[in-house]
């Protein structure tokens, strides 16, 4: 799934993204890290919170 078609399932969750893809996503930080980690141990990873659609600015 892209970053950029994300669905209305991942708001308010934090997700692990590689090369502007998620590969994972949960709302338990350490789990979600831990997973990812063993999966994709040499990649670089960004781990970011989905803002639900109450927090966005128009």
């Amino acid at each position: 799934m892209s970053i950029n078609s994300l669905d209305d399932g991942l708001e308010g969750k934090w997700v692990i993204l590689l090369n502007e893809h998620i590969i994972d996503s949960g709302e338990n930080i350490k789990e979600l890290v831990e997973r990812a980690k063993k999966l994709y141990p040499d990649k670089k990873l960004t781990l970011a919170k989905v803002p639900t659609k109450e927090s966005m600015i128009y």
